[in-house]
């Protein structure tokens, strides 16, 4: 064995001798540290925690998240107006509606008080509580809205949780290729749309991307694309972000959309001239009379009450009217309109008024006549696609059936 071999063992002995002493040491140091910290007379945290501490287990209730759970301030379609009016309080004084001999010993022997300033006070009280009862339902109102515009069946809804509040300005507008909607639950525990003009900030954000509309079903690639951007967005904000399955979302977007393709209908009656154009003039009276309007479209609007649109009035082959017309095309678009079985029969009353009115010929698309049987015909098939919608839980007319047939 040669010197160097001989130095290089020993160096070797030497250094493990080293590592061993150092590792027993150690564990000496933290064996003395653990008897220490446990010779101490520490209190039992299972059973010496304050008992307000402590949920109960006789409710039976379970303490889960409910961010959607129905809030128990009174319905909006409840008459607040009496218990608030002051007007409509009366306070009865005993010693006036009892006489003193029926009265109680206590009441009896005690005189009457001096007057206080309390009855004021309250009647104060009484004229700030409808204000207040109104800004409540105000509030009420806005965040009910806000909730309405996500609807899961329809919409794939990103969560995001703040560890910071986000304020409204600097949340970016997410494109996509289908509607997209955000909603932020903002300092007074509310709901709200986020609106680029907002001054509000939010510990939590939801992004709806809807699943389908007249264009077809959300596509996988139209759907990473929209998660790439959320995800980008919350990772500026060190925010935490939840997406539901995609899979099982992508399939509901495909039955989503065939369900929407089987009562996509639009209904089109038209009435053509037969021997002279028809003059536009009288055609203006006539809708007038029968309660159409003139829209910045150029079309002529029949409204509800509510102002939303169940049937208009076109020129044939979608032409800017002129002073005449060869023909006209009354569009009823079957989905979007609510009550359609009645408004149906009011159109199909006007349509045949005008026809005879303007000694025209009212046919379908393909030029074939428009009897009575033909049009009890379509309003039997009118009443099985609003069957199939309520069945499926999409009201024609309603907010998700305008989201859908858009």
């Amino acid at each position: 064995m040669t010197d160097l071999q001989l130095g290089l063992l020993i160096a070797s002995g030497a250094i493990v001798g080293a590592v061993y002493g150092f590792n027993w040491w150690q564990e000496y140091r933290y064996k003395k540290q653990a008897n220490k910290a446990f010779s101490r007379n520490q209190p039992d945290v299972l059973l010496e925690t304050p008992k307000n501490m402590v949920r109960s287990s006789t409710t039976g209730a379970r303490l889960e998240p409910a961010v959607d759970a129905p809030r128990s301030e009174p319905l909006r379609n409840e008459r607040l107006e009496p218990a608030l009016s002051g007007a409509s309080r009366v306070d009865f004084d005993l010693t006036e509606a009892l006489p003193e001999d029926d009265l109680p010993p206590v009441i009896a022997r005690t005189p009457a008080p001096a007057p206080q300033r309390e009855p004021v006070q309250r009647v104060e009280q009484q004229r700030a509580e409808p204000a207040r009862a109104q800004a409540a339902l105000e509030s009420e109102d806005v965040e009910v809205l806000a909730t309405s515009q996500l609807d899961p069946k329809l919409d794939f809804v990103a969560e995001i949780h703040a560890g910071e509040l986000i304020p409204a300005a600097e949340i970016p507008t997410l494109p996509g290729p289908k509607r997209v909607e955000i909603i932020g639950l903002n300092i007074d525990d509310q709901w709200e749309i986020v609106a680029p003009n907002s001054t509000s900030s939010f510990a939590e954000l939801r992004i709806g991307l809807q699943l389908a509309d007249r264009q077809g079903a959300l596509t996988p690639e139209q759907l990473n694309a929209f998660c790439m951007g959320v995800q980008q967005f919350a990772d500026d904000f060190d925010a935490v972000v939840t997406f539901p399955q995609r899979s099982s979302k992508l399939q509901s977007a495909q039955e989503l959309d065939e369900f929407c393709a089987g009562v996509d209908v639009l209904i089109g009656l038209n009435l053509l001239a037969v021997t002279q154009p028809f003059p536009m003039e009288k055609v203006r009276a006539l809708v007038d009379q029968a309660g159409l309007v003139r829209g910045p479209d150029g079309l002529f609007h029949y409204k509800s009450d509510s102002g939303k649109t169940l049937f208009t009035l076109a020129n044939l082959n979608q032409k800017p009217f002129g002073p005449t017309s060869e023909g006209l095309t009354l569009l009823f678009d079957v989905p979007r309109v609510a009550g359609g079985i009645a408004v149906f029969d009011y159109l199909t009353e006007f349509a045949q008024n005008l026809a005879a009115s303007l000694a025209g010929d009212l046919v379908d698309d393909n030029g074939k006549p428009l009897t009575s049987a033909s049009l009890a015909n379509i309003r039997k098939q009118l009443g099985g696609i609003y069957a199939q919608m309520d069945d499926r839980g999409i009201a024609p007319g309603s907010m998700a059936a305008l989201r859908l047939f858009a």
